[in-house]
């Protein structure tokens, strides 16, 4: 399995993109386009591009993930926001009934099929990772805690100089009842506060 060069919480993000319905095109390219400038967007894509950095903003704030990135060790500071992104993907497919009533499976292919018919928005760099993703399913592998570590190290394989990403999933199996207890306590504010964004933008 080939797994892609940067922090992946794209399964977050697009469950939260569906629970208010917004684009989950936009939302996946949300770490893809840079710059305030989005007009050139459709205005939906757009919306979810905006959502998408809305939701990373009260994310890196949030006490609970900066708990979790306290759990790690000093050295690894620099990168702990990579392994919580990974780490948090990995309770969210543990734990996906508490948050949803479709199988996992059965939503990932909803996802896929829906950013496969918007594939020609995508940037090259965007399309290619998209391809990867639903050839090898990540969303759902994720579910496996062996794969954390192969994912850690695949993506500090591909960074431009070693990092202490390297054997990080030590850290996050020797801490994982703690990160499992952030991201439980984390992830249904998350949810809630994604409801009352929307809530407040249709307002």
């Amino acid at each position: 399995m080939r797994y892609p060069p940067y922090p992946m919480n794209y399964l977050a993000h697009f469950h939260l993109a569906d629970r208010v319905d917004s684009d989950l095109t936009g939302n996946y390219l949300g770490d893809f386009v840079r710059g305030r400038d989005l007009d050139d967007w459709p205005a939906a894509v757009e919306s979810g591009i905006r959502l998408h950095r809305r939701i990373d903003a009260f994310t890196d704030r949030h006490p609970a993930v900066q708990q979790a990135v306290r759990l790690l060790s000093p050295d690894r500071r620099r990168v702990a926001g990579i392994v919580v992104d990974v780490a948090f993907d990995h309770f969210l497919s543990r734990h996906w009934q508490r948050f949803d009533d479709r199988l996992l499976p059965e939503f990932t292919r909803q996802v896929y099929c829906s950013l496969a018919a918007r594939a020609s928005l995508m940037p090259e760099s965007a399309r290619r990772r998209f391809e990867g993703m639903r050839r090898d399913d990540w969303l759902v592998s994720y579910r496996e805690l062996a794969v954390i570590s192969q994912v850690l190290d695949a993506i500090a394989a591909r960074m431009s100089r070693r990092t202490a990403l390297y054997g990080a999933g030590e850290e996050v199996i020797r801490h994982y009842a703690e990160l499992e207890g952030c991201f439980l306590d984390f992830y249904p504010q998350l949810l809630e506060w994604v409801r009352q964004d929307a809530v407040g933008r249709e307002a």
